[in-house]
């Protein structure tokens, strides 16, 4: 199996990534991969599971980015895009575009792979996972035709297929399950089996929304609007200590008070006060957990003055003390 990437921004113009039949591996296997170009600078982790590799890419790119890509093997694919863009161009007619903008993610299959990649932000931050039919087919055992539905009929007749045609923004859910993919700490065998676990859960979330979407009314805006949104989500999460008034968002993205209120929850399943505060827990956790800040340290990165306030408002959130995280 191998994966041929060609773009000027690469030193060697030409990077060949070759995989085992089927994604085999008989233990988790981990490495860094390091770029450092005019166009390119960051790192992708690599985590080769049995049937199944996971990429974590944090990188800053010098937009529009443009690698022609090919591989040799049928590619099934869970993307997130959770900072940056995506585009897949095929240059075959009957494969399908697959669009993955800022917070958005999707899940899609292409028998063929010959096409283009484009990426249009500064900043690219994704977790891929691409995987096997088989893995597949491990995981729901004899219940996979039933629950796989149009994708698993797309994968027996070797078609292209993409769950969904408007990919769908990242949701709290998923961005917790995310996270814990990314933060994973623990060694080998454990590892193996948390990482297969949490793919596991991404893949039963994926496979109930298909199977009941048609009985399911679902509430999409439009692409202006999503656009809108999203930036209004994005701004957000760079003023978590100082988060703009709703008056002062509506006004910053251009959208009528009403209209942000009611997209947001649409989109973000949660009104924008609630966001603001997961934001800010989620935050505060990651503060306390990893670079070991204190109460009152926490409480003022965050956006709080008082650390009593903090603690009751983290309390409530997580149900336990933020002392608890301390390590």
């Amino acid at each position: 199996m191998k994966s041929v990437l060609k773009s000027t921004s690469f030193a060697k113009k030409t990077i060949v990534r070759e995989f085992p039949k089927g994604f085999k591996n008989s233990a988790l296997r981990e490495e860094i991969v390091v770029s450092n170009s005019s166009l390119v600078k960051g790192e992708a982790r690599e985590i080769y599971l049995d049937g199944v590799n996971i990429s974590i890419r944090n990188a800053k790119v010098a937009p529009p980015l443009i690698i022609d890509v090919e591989h040799d093997f049928p590619f099934l694919k869970i993307h997130f895009e959770i900072e940056g863009s995506s585009i897949y161009t095929p240059k075959n007619k009957d494969s399908v575009v697959v669009n993955i903008p800022n917070g958005h993610y999707n899940f899609f299959f292409l028998p063929k792979v010959k096409g283009s990649l484009q990426y249009d932000s500064t900043v690219r931050k994704t977790l891929e996972i691409v995987f096997t039919k088989d893995y597949l087919i491990r995981v729901f055992g004899k219940y996979f035709k039933e629950v796989s539905s149009d994708f698993g009929n797309a994968l027996e007749k070797n078609i292209p297929f993409i769950m969904w045609k408007h990919s769908k923004l990242i949701t709290t859910q998923l961005h917790n399950i995310i996270d814990s993919i990314i933060k994973c700490n623990y060694e080998e065998g454990i590892k193996k089996a948390y990482l297969e676990s949490k793919i596991t859960e991404i893949l039963t979330i994926f496979f109930d929304n298909l199977k009941n979407k048609k009985s399911v009314t679902e509430i999409t805006l439009q692409p202006k609007e999503h656009s809108k949104i999203v930036y209004a989500e994005t701004i957000l999460h760079k003023n978590i200590q100082k988060p703009p008034t709703i008056s002062e968002l509506a006004i910053i993205t251009g959208i009528n008070q009403f209209k942000l209120k009611q997209n947001f929850k649409i989109a973000f399943g949660m009104p924008i006060f609630a966001y603001i505060t997961k934001l800010r827990m989620e935050k505060a956790k990651a503060l306390i957990e990893e670079k070991g800040y204190t109460i009152a340290e926490t409480s003022y990165a965050v956006g709080y003055k008082n650390p009593q306030h903090f603690t009751t408002a983290f309390k409530k959130f997580y149900n336990c003390l933020p002392s608890s995280f301390k390590v």
